[in-house]
């Protein structure tokens, strides 16, 4: 059992109810039947990464290889591209 409260009715009865697209753990309350997420994780790309982005796309690295080695969306990609003009 999880041993937070639920945000909605504040109730401990709560269970584990799997993870999210982040790998933050879920819960369930056994009371309202809602899930929750205790801790959430960020999913936001940190500043290093975008960076190493920027780097590889500075190398003319293609934005299909960045994408894959990154682990980042295509468009992710593109919108870096844009938002730091490479020189």
């Amino acid at each position: 059992m999880i041993t937070q409260t639920c945000p909605h009715c504040k109730s401990t009865r709560c269970k584990r109810f799997g993870t999210n697209r982040s790998g933050s753990a879920r819960g369930r309350c056994n009371d309202c039947n809602k899930t929750f997420t205790p801790d959430p994780n960020s999913r936001a790309m940190t500043a290093p990464k975008e960076g190493q982005i920027v780097a590889a796309l500075q190398e003319r690295i293609s934005q299909r290889g960045i994408a894959r080695t990154f682990k980042v969306a295509r468009l992710t990609i593109r919108n870096l591209r844009k938002k730091a003009p490479l020189a």
